[in-house]
């Protein structure tokens, strides 16, 4: 988990109570998430470290808690692990591929300016690809990067839901949706109830990684 200080409500993939079986979470220290968004964070051993210590604690997989972990390059080594998938946008090509021709994944991720042709190369994301993301002037962005005031979950949920019907209305081919952020799970009942197309989010990555290494043991 990136070093943050706002509420984890439930359903949030930071707050424990969020999943179905145990897991322990893991503070990077000053691995600030407007740096670590925006690609200013380069320190990446810190996170290689801390999968490490997270692995040899008994861990028998790995997610992070923020998507633009997507950016660490593949080759370092400590990433190379089928059990350690840190971001979402990592199954952006797979989600894909089970739509149909004229069907289209939609990205929303708290700040699309910053997927980068680094997240792009490494997550298979097209250049044309629909990205979009709530105000970064609005309540959720404010709360999430610049801890500037208490999230409001209702008040975030209204802009997730306004995100979404946006980009539905601009791209009526999307079919399904790919949330990057880990901090946006508690608003997938809420966006799929007003778009009515399913989400893929940080929880359901845990839960399929978690569910592959039980497979494999």
């Amino acid at each position: 988990m990136l070093d943050t200080s706002f509420e984890r409500p439930l359903g949030d993939a930071g707050n424990p109570a969020s999943w179905p079986f145990p897991v322990k979470i893991e503070r990077v220290l000053r691995a600030y998430a407007n740096e670590v968004v925006t690609g200013r964070f380069k320190d990446y051993q810190v996170f290689v470290k801390t999968i490490n210590s997270l692995r040899a604690s008994g861990c028998i997989c790995v997610i992070s808690t923020c998507g633009f972990l997507a950016r660490l390059p593949q080759s370092i080594e400590g990433l190379r692990d089928e059990g350690v998938v840190l971001s979402t946008l990592l199954r952006y090509r797979a989600l894909g591929q089970r739509l149909g021709e004229d069907r289209r994944v939609g990205i929303v991720t708290i700040d699309r300016r910053s997927i980068d042709e680094e997240i792009r190369n490494n997550c298979g994301i097209e250049a044309d690809a629909i990205v979009v993301s709530p105000s970064r002037d609005g309540h959720f962005c404010r709360a999430i990067l610049d801890a500037a005031h208490p999230l409001d979950t209702a008040q975030a949920e209204q802009e997730m839901v306004a995100t979404a019907l946006a980009a539905q209305r601009d791209y009526p081919q999307i079919g399904h949706w790919l949330f990057e952020c880990a901090n946006m799970p508690p608003y997938r009942a809420a966006v799929v109830r007003a778009t009515g197309l399913p989400v893929y989010d940080t929880l359901q990555l845990g839960i399929e990684v978690h569910a592959n290494a039980l497979s494999k043991r």
